[in-house]
């Protein structure tokens, strides 16, 4: 059974992390969001610090106002958001989701035998390691 968080207890750091970046946002404008620092933040999401309840409080508040929903289940915790596929990829940081959201319409495009490319591979290629000679 999985029910909203619980509002008294605050968020882990890497909760808060999978909301910002479902939700499009770097550290700096959460960080403004919140009224906390960018290091502040960067800090709390990679478990290098405990901050204050207060400040965890105004990080979940800023990022429920930008329709994420924290979840918390029997041995499980997550993150929703209130987001239709379109508006993701308007604020999303990847420059490919930005381009296919800033059409009128990415599902007519489809319907009309647009289509969808095979992702293009990232990075230099990796080449194969051998094992060790006996």
């Amino acid at each position: 059974m999985v029910n909203g968080f619980p509002a008294d207890e605050p968020i882990p750091g890497e909760l808060c992390q999978a909301a910002r970046t479902m939700l499009g946002l770097s550290q700096r404008q959460l960080a403004e969001a919140a009224g906390v620092s960018k290091l502040y933040i960067n800090d709390f999401e990679n478990g290098f610090r405990r901050i204050a309840a207060k400040s965890v409080a105004k990080l979940r508040a800023a990022l429920e106002a930008g329709g994420a929903r924290f979840l918390k289940g029997d041995g499980c915790t997550g993150v929703v958001t209130e987001m239709d596929r379109p508006e993701f990829e308007r604020q999303s940081r990847s420059p490919e989701r930005r381009e296919r959201g800033a059409g009128s319409d990415a599902d007519g495009a489809e319907a009309e035998g647009g289509g969808q490319q095979a992702p293009r591979p990232r990075g230099r290629p990796r080449k194969a390691s051998l094992p060790p000679a006996a």
